[in-house]
């Protein structure tokens, strides 16, 4: 993995750690100072819809929510991603990417997107996802991508389906009433 420079508001130059670049996106792993971003993105109603916890209420989850993706990388060599526009390479867009869990005692990546409202409706959650699918699963054969998605999110099962995702043809759900979909 590569490194690049980024810019942010009222901060001096960081560098990132480059997971995957697509045609428009950049994935880096996520860092410490990436709390503000994810408590607007994940702090934002409207990116919450369909979470029956809501919203983060304060940048303390958010914290707690970074500290758990940051773990992940040097713990399993994989995780999810900071999202940002190869434009604009300093300006987090969403999160993105594979964790790697346990679904019923099998050995498994979680596919994970969640964008800003203002990235809507362009492509760059299947866009990250394929990217970020790219990269991963070469380095972990065998083991499968699902994705945990509530029945009444019909935006998510119809992106999760378009990268080849399936809900579970007995309507199986995980222990939060998601629906698991799996890769065909």
């Amino acid at each position: 993995m590569t490194t690049i420079d980024r810019t942010t508001t009222a901060r001096t130059t960081t560098a990132r750690t480059i997971v995957a670049v697509s045609e428009r996106l950049v994935l880096t792993r996520p860092q410490e100072d990436d709390v503000e971003a994810m408590f607007a993105i994940h702090g934002d109603p409207e990116t919450n819809r369909y979470n029956p916890y809501g919203p983060q209420r304060d940048i303390a989850q958010a914290q707690e929510m970074l500290d758990g993706f940051v773990a992940d990388w040097p713990r399993d060599g994989v995780g999810y991603c900071a999202v940002a526009t190869r434009e604009e390479p300093g300006v987090i867009i969403g999160f993105a990417g594979l964790y790697l869990h346990t679904l019923d005692g099998e050995k498994v990546f979680n596919l994970y997107y969640r964008f800003r409202p203002s990235a809507w409706g362009k492509g760059y959650a299947a866009e990250a996802a394929r990217a970020a699918m790219a990269e991963a699963l070469p380095r972990f054969p065998g083991i499968p991508v699902i994705a945990l998605i509530r029945a009444d999110n019909l935006p998510s099962r119809r992106l999760a389906e378009r990268l080849g995702l399936v809900a579970d043809p007995d309507g199986r759900v995980d222990h939060e009433e998601r629906l698991i979909h799996r890769m065909a």
